[in-house]
């Protein structure tokens, strides 16, 4: 059989989250990372989604590149759907993952990530910075082809850090050298992105020293709890000002935790529990994330629901993070809270407080001119990003040639590079409850629940046939004025019955459930969903 290897994103390109990508070649089958994506508004109480994994046959091997929620958030709906592959992973997002695991009471070895040599491919691990530690770029040779594949979904070059290891390029530009195919999958996110370079965590570090040493009160900063290396600056920082750092969050708490567990964070000698009482205010830097989620700890201050910590004039609050795309508004929110409450306000907007974890387009040229791609496909953003990205690449004659693909689109490589573009694209997958999937027509339901209301009318299964049958009315999500109609509406509802006394019990249903709609329609001036009972 003639030799190949596909490509195909199932997730992760055409919006940011969800990350998964299918490689096969003849003897192997495998999925680089497993995400979820976080829902928008529009979702009412979705947990997250997952990619659509029916169309896949079984899977030999997962590769997890991080350990951020949009790259192993899906893995315990991964391990159920293809419970015999085998799993590697950086061990940052190993600890990560083993944590999920145990909480779902799910039994499965996770191995470490370095050089996977299989039948017909090898897959070695290459070091890259990112906003959270132990990040990996994937280079994915197959002899036979002559083909090589840098695979790198999530990225910054960072020059300066102490923290973690220099961006490996020379694994790309050895694999330059030997091969004569050369595909590249390289992070989108930052596209647009004003800064063309993205800036060091080390140029974050004074910055944040100068506004945190004027702070008279309490110092609460907000930043992804996976961005160790941020935390490690805090860390550094409170312990040049005399101050402690109090994680607050269950999130929080368990990414510190397991950064000190495997040695990626110092400094557990100031970390200080929020019950401890014998903290000074002013000695307090309290970490938090904060992307306004309902129970999150900053917004429980923010909104004095909070039992331990209240903001008050002497306070500073610092945004050491940039807003998730789709939280823009709630996080707005928070900031007019913040200011009405008197604390001082620090954005990044306006401060040099937080760096993003990817790159910007020099950043791209950069790996772009190490590796020399012939064929550049854009991964890891949405659409608009993706089509710019490709533009990007295109103008400056970054590779050969370059297009952009989408969830379900294939790369097949044999003796020529092909594109099959398909005209079905998969929807990921709506999780809510306990891990449950639910239909997307049942958030149709939802919404119309949400903003129409419920009139529910219970007929007497005892009096569906007499002349007046009995039955009760009941509300949901109408203006309380509603219920002074219920008297009108009764006598009105009977007189309908009563003239369909003769029809079939399903067709009075419906034709009483239309009668509902358009008798409230014509007081509220939309109609609310009716829901004809008998019991």
């Amino acid at each position: 059989m003639k030799s190949y290897l596909k490509i195909s994103p199932v997730g992760g390109v055409k919006q940011i989250g969800s990350n998964c990508t299918l490689i096969e070649t003849n003897s192997q089958r495998l999925l680089i990372d497993c995400g979820i994506l976080f829902p928008n508004e529009g979702v009412f109480d979705i947990n997250y989604l997952i990619p659509d994994l029916s169309h896949i046959e079984d899977i030999d091997t997962i590769i997890i590149t991080h350990g951020h929620e949009d790259h192993i958030g899906a893995i315990s709906h991964f391990i159920e759907a293809f419970p015999s592959a085998t799993i590697y992973a950086p061990r940052f997002a190993k600890e990560l993952i083993k944590y999920k695991l145990s909480q779902k009471k799910i039994s499965k070895e996770i191995h470490d990530l370095s050089k996977q040599i299989f039948t017909d491919i090898e897959v070695e691990a290459f070091h890259v910075n990112h906003s959270i530690p132990d990040t990996k770029g994937l280079l994915i040779t197959h002899e036979a082809l002559n083909l090589a594949i840098t695979f790198i979904s999530d990225f910054k070059i960072d020059k300066k850090t102490t923290y973690e290891a220099l961006f490996n390029f020379d694994i790309i530009k050895e694999a330059s050298a030997k091969y004569s195919r050369r595909i590249s999958l390289l992070d989108s996110t930052n596209v647009l992105s004003k800064n063309l370079e993205t800036p060091s965590e080390m140029d974050l570090i004074e910055p944040l020293k100068n506004i945190i040493k004027k702070c008279p009160g309490n110092t609460y900063v907000t930043t992804f709890s996976s961005n160790i290396h941020r935390i490690q600056t805090l860390i550094n920082i409170a312990r040049d000002l005399g101050r402690v750092i109090i994680p607050y969050g269950r999130s929080m708490q368990r990414y510190i935790e397991t950064a000190l567990d495997t040695e990626f964070l110092t400094g557990d000698d100031l970390i200080k529990d929020a019950d401890d009482t014998s903290v000074k205010r002013k000695k307090i830097i309290l970490l938090s994330g904060c992307q306004g989620e309902f129970r999150g700890a900053l917004k429980r201050v923010v909104s004095k629901q909070d039992s331990r910590f209240k903001l008050s004039d002497k306070d500073f609050v610092i945004f050491s993070s940039k807003a998730i795309p789709g939280n823009e508004k709630e996080i707005s929110l928070i900031y007019n809270d913040i200011v009405e409450q008197g604390p001082e306000l620090f954005t990044p907007e306006l401060n040099l407080i937080h760096a993003s974890g990817h790159p910007g387009r020099e950043n791209l040229r950069e790996v772009y001119n190490a590796f020399k791609p012939t064929h550049a496909f854009p991964i890891h953003g949405e659409s608009l990003f993706l089509k710019e990205h490709v533009k990007f690449i295109t103008e400056n004659k970054l590779a050969e040639y370059s297009q952009m693909i989408l969830n379900g689109d294939e790369i097949v490589i044999t003796d020529k590079v092909k594109v099959l573009n398909k005209d079905h694209h998969p929807e990921p997958i709506l999780i809510h409850g306990k891990d449950l999937p639910i239909e997307r027509s049942k958030i149709s339901e939802r919404r119309k629940i949400a903003t129409q209301g419920i009139v529910l009318v219970s007929f007497s299964k005892e009096s569906i046939n007499k002349f007046k049958p009995t039955f009760e009315i009941t509300y949901q999500g109408l203006p309380e004025f509603i219920s002074e109609h219920t008297e009108e509406f009764s006598k009105a509802i009977i007189k309908e019955f009563q003239a369909l006394k003769k029809s079939p019990i399903d067709e009075k249903k419906e034709k009483i459930r239309i009668f509902v709609r358009r008798y409230y329609g014509n007081i509220l001036g939309y109609r609310p969903i009716a829901i004809i009972h008998i019991c």
